[in-house]
């Protein structure tokens, strides 16, 4: 056999004592006993630690109602910051369509501005190409007046025309300065 077998077999055994019961004839008087000072202690303590947990149930309500209004806030402003850039995507469009060369060509020509014949490249080295002179634009005549009968009607029936050669008061004289032109102007993206 092992050893602990044999030493839990020669253990002793314990005898469980049974104890007279020892009974008074006469019972003691009752007498009103006041709480120790630890006890009286005990009260305040479970109602300080439910005015904490309410204080902090409030502030933790105030946290996620500032919370709230934050995420408001921030959507508000990232449908502003959208709106936002739908309008520079926009003015980028418009500016695109201006900077065109077709578009900027036919604002060149509505200046009477020319083409330049030769271009100059600047290097470090000096010029590349040849300058020539531009070529000014030929003037284009105006547009002949419809015509319409300035007296009455003579008795052929034939009204008088208004002679070719006198230029139409609506029509502007070639050397005279056009002021109604567009100005060329392109936005300025910042």
């Amino acid at each position: 056999m092992s050893q602990p077998l044999i030493a839990a077999r020669n253990a002793p055994v314990r005898v469980n004592r049974v104890r007279p019961e020892v009974t008074s004839p006469e019972r003691p008087a009752l007498r009103v006993v006041t709480p120790p000072a630890g006890l009286r202690l005990r009260v305040p303590l479970p109602l300080a630690c439910v005015v904490l947990l309410t204080l902090g149930l409030f502030g933790l309500l105030m946290t996620n109602i500032a919370i709230a209004g934050d995420a408001y806030q921030v959507t508000d402003r990232q449908v502003e910051s959208q709106a936002l850039a739908d309008q520079q995507q926009a003015a980028d469009e418009a500016l695109a369509s201006l900077a065109a060369p077709q578009n900027l060509a036919a604002a060149a020509s509505a200046l009477d501005m020319v083409p330049a014949p030769g271009a100059v490249h600047l290097t470090a080295h000096g010029a590349v190409g040849q300058a020539d002179a531009a070529v000014a634009p030929t003037p284009t005549p105006p547009a002949p007046a419809a015509a319409t009968p300035t007296a009455p009607a003579q008795a052929g029936g034939q009204g008088e025309a208004p002679a070719a050669d006198a230029p139409a008061a609506d029509a502007p004289a070639a050397d005279a300065p056009v002021t109604d032109a567009p100005a060329a102007t392109s936005p300025t993206a910042d």
